[in-house]
């Protein structure tokens, strides 16, 4: 750094500062050169000089994310030196500073947990909530900081955080960062177990979300991590554990599956099914789909009014064998097929995602069970009630398979030969 810029943030003077500007009007430009270096923002940071600091992220924005020789950005030396009122006008200005990795990957949200302050780390999970999903080098995120330090305070901060959040990926958030691994394969739930912390290792299992049986590259579980503290190991956190659903490695069912191993497999019927609907619904546009839900809603709501109108007993006594078979068995079968279509429809239309999914279920479910109960009410006749429903779930039955036709040709294993290598590559011969 430029000594005359160092005598600047030595004394904090803003005026100094532009009368240095005056002199050398690219003196703060120059800086960007180099990749690391120790700016004067780092020194206002070190030495907590909140006016000149905040000048200089004014006119250099960039300087804020420079790390120097050590592997620190200013916000890392704030946070080292306790300068919380300066740290918290850094991340005011730019929140995204909370996320610069430094020297070991430590974020400042990491040195804040490894440094311990409660309101400091409050803070920077308000101003940056997705912080809390990053790692350093070892695959440690803040909750496993917080574990190897005893930083109880910061972990309760932690856990009240991951299971409060109320944002879109909030529930994948959390079960993200509970059952993160290190490069031991260690989770936050492990690490609590190895040090025989029983605080850390009943607020950990508070949490839902957490997997208590995950196995690390030793193959133990957390009872197991807990267990080797042999005769210092305390007896009620291994109540807890195994209260809370944890076992031993060799009782527990859950393996840590490779995505290679997941890959090798042949491809299932649902999974041929399932990403099928996928596709389709990656293939739709937004503004598509909200007019097929309208239609399909539309078909549901007429179908559905259409069963549930009573009907006069004496129609259908005077009924002949034509028209039952017109009324009765096609015009209803037609109906039962268009309403149950629809409702098929909205089920691949929905975004992905099970809570959709149980919430479609819980809904649909009791609205085809009352509706085949209008239809099977207006007929005395249960033999012609249950002639019209087979005749809808045949030719359910022959949609499906279509389908398992279609994933059987995927899975054989002789596949043949092309007529020609032009037709193999997918080419045209144009005459």
């Amino acid at each position: 750094m430029d000594p005359r810029l160092l005598l600047v943030a030595h004394s904090g003077s803003v005026d100094a500062l532009y009368s240095l500007i005056q002199k050398d009007p690219y003196i703060l430009h120059n800086i960007d050169v180099s990749p690391f270096i120790h700016t004067p923002l780092h020194e206002a940071s070190y030495t907590g000089k909140i006016d000149l600091a905040m000048e200089l992220m004014i006119l250099k924005p960039s300087i804020a994310k420079k790390l120097n020789a050590d592997g620190f950005s200013p916000l890392h030396l704030a946070v080292e030196t306790h300068q919380v009122e300066l740290a918290l006008e850094l991340v005011k200005f730019d929140p995204s500073l909370v996320r610069i990795p430094g020297r070991g990957g430590m974020t400042p949200l990491h040195l804040v947990v490894k440094k311990g302050d409660v309101d400091l780390l409050t803070e920077f999970l308000l101003v940056c909530p997705e912080s809390i999903k990053d790692a350093n080098v070892n695959g440690e995120t803040a909750l496993h900081i917080a574990v190897i330090n005893d930083r109880y305070d910061e972990l309760k901060i932690l856990r009240g955080w991951l299971q409060r959040v109320r944002k879109s990926d909030a529930s994948s958030t959390e079960i993200q960062v509970l059952n993160r691994r290190d490069r031991e394969g260690n989770t936050a739930l492990h690490l609590a177990a190895y040090k025989n912390n029983h605080q850390a290792v009943k607020q950990l299992l508070k949490c839902m979300s957490l997997n208590r049986n995950i196995q690390n590259k030793s193959g133990m579980t957390a009872l197991n991590a807990l267990q080797v503290n042999g005769s210092n190991m305390n007896r009620e956190t291994e109540k807890i554990i195994q209260k809370a659903g944890g076992k031993s490695a060799s009782t527990s069912q859950f393996k840590v599956k490779k995505t290679s191993d997941f890959l090798r497999k042949p491809v299932t019927f649902w999974e041929y099914c399932s990403t099928g609907m996928a596709r389709y619904r990656s293939r739709m546009s937004d503004g598509t789909r909200n007019s097929l839900l309208v239609i399909t809603a539309l078909i549901i709501t007429a179908t559905y009014q259409t069963a549930a109108q009573p009907q006069d007993s004496n129609d259908q006594e005077n009924l002949g064998v034509e028209a039952i078979i017109l009324q009765i068995v096609l015009l209803w079968g037609l109906n039962t097929m268009a309403f149950l279509m629809a409702i098929a429809l909205t089920f691949i239309l929905l975004p992905v995602g099970r809570a959709y999914t149980w919430w479609y279920i819980f809904i649909s479910a009791p609205l085809v069970c009352s509706y085949a109960i209008s239809v099977y009410l207006k007929f005395s006749a249960a033999l012609i009630f249950l002639f019209m429903y087979l005749i809808v779930v045949f030719g359910l039955l022959i949609y499906l398979l279509v389908f398992y036709v279609k994933w059987k040709r995927t899975t054989r294993k002789k596949v043949p030969t092309p007529k020609s290598e032009l037709i193999s590559e997918g080419l045209k011969i144009m005459v």
